[in-house]
């Protein structure tokens, strides 16, 4: 058993570009587990883009959020026994103590804080990552988006920002299974490229580089049905006006505002585009679809299967490395080598 731990905290208040200095490790002594505990050590550790929110609410010391996939190593409860996988939400640490049978409300849903490995792992050939990827949040999100909110037909045109993201990669292969015509927005010629050719989109563009206006005139020239948007800002206010009626925004993060958020750039609720064309813009919080996750993992597993979906991840070795690899993606780099890796990545604790 482990005398201690280590985890990652915020070192200072962060309302503007992140960057490593803003991170402090600490260890501290692990107690003795009391009865029904159970001590977790982290296998991956998610590094996903909506860490930069928490991280902007934060107060100097506080832990860094995130999910785990980890092993029970030391148990106190008959239903969690030693070597047993979890998916946990301990954060940027690389052991946890935890009464698993605690939960957390998120989304007006209380979720259990441990929960075992999706069951369709074991007859998948998915890593077990895939537990925070295809069958995680940003693969739930994308299939239950695409089919409980936004309603996708076929034959409909789906803009899709960070396109080549953790989510975005999932999004636009479920949108060209379902007959979509699938445009997609990234910022590195790169990522477009990617998407274009691996992913097969109909369009990419980068849109630090190109005019999207231009852009949208050519790829929709009828307009765009959905808009599935991870970054806001200008770029959602750009694409706004290029909506068809009756389009639905389904709105699932602000990358461009999470840097800047005593300044955010926001959309003007009296905006031409909402009112006359009747546009619905609504948030997306996952787990206010919880009582469906099941029969969505079946549905990803079912495509992934069939070879009509392919996830992509990223893993990259060492604890140490969680703040330069959150860095990084926040300011979109990539290695070369890696590039049909980038959308999911994780940390190995």
């Amino acid at each position: 058993m482990p005398c201690s731990r280590k985890f990652w905290v915020l070192k200072d208040t962060c309302r503007d570009e992140v960057t490593t200095d803003y991170f402090e490790e600490e260890e501290e002594d692990l107690e003795d587990l009391r009865k029904g505990e159970i001590m977790c050590r982290a296998l991956f550790i998610s590094v996903d883009p909506i860490t930069r929110l928490h991280i902007a609410y934060s107060d100097p010391g506080q832990p860094i959020l995130g999910r785990q996939v980890a092993r029970v190593v030391e148990s106190r409860n008959t239903d969690f026994p030693k070597g047993k996988l979890l998916v946990v939400a301990m954060g940027w640490s690389n052991y946890s103590i935890v009464d698993p049978t605690m939960t957390q409300e998120m989304g007006g849903v209380e979720v259990p804080l441990c929960e075992t490995l999706p069951r369709q792992l074991e007859n998948a050939s998915l890593p077990k990552s895939s537990a925070m990827g295809l069958l995680g949040i940003p693969g739930l999100t994308a299939y239950l988006g695409l089919t409980e909110l936004a309603k996708a037909e076929e034959g409909e045109t789906i803009v899709i920002t960070s396109a080549a993201g953790q989510m975005g990669h999932l999004v636009g292969q479920l949108a060209r299974h379902m007959g979509l015509r699938v445009i997609g927005f990234t910022g590195c010629s790169d990522k477009a490229s990617w998407i274009k050719t691996e992913l097969m989109y109909d369009w990419a563009f980068n849109y630090k580089t190109q005019d999207v206006k231009q852009a949208l005139n050519i790829a929709a020239p009828n307009g765009v049905d959905i808009f599935w948007d991870a970054v806001g800002g200008d770029l959602a206010n750009t694409i706004l006006p290029y909506m068809s009626y009756y389009g639905r925004v389904i709105m699932v993060g602000n990358l461009a505002n999470y840097g800047n958020m005593d300044n955010p750039v926001s959309i003007s609720m009296i905006d031409l585009a909402i009112h006359l064309k009747e546009l619905t813009i609504t948030g997306f919080n996952v787990y206010r679809y919880y009582h469906m996750w099941e029969d969505a993992r079946e549905a990803l597993v079912k495509l992934f299967k069939e070879e009509k979906i392919k996830p992509y991840e990223h893993v990259v070795e060492g604890f140490e490395f969680l703040p330069e690899v959150f860095v990084n993606q926040m300011n979109g780099k990539y290695q070369e080598n890696y590039i049909q890796n980038i959308p999911s990545i994780f940390v190995v604790g």
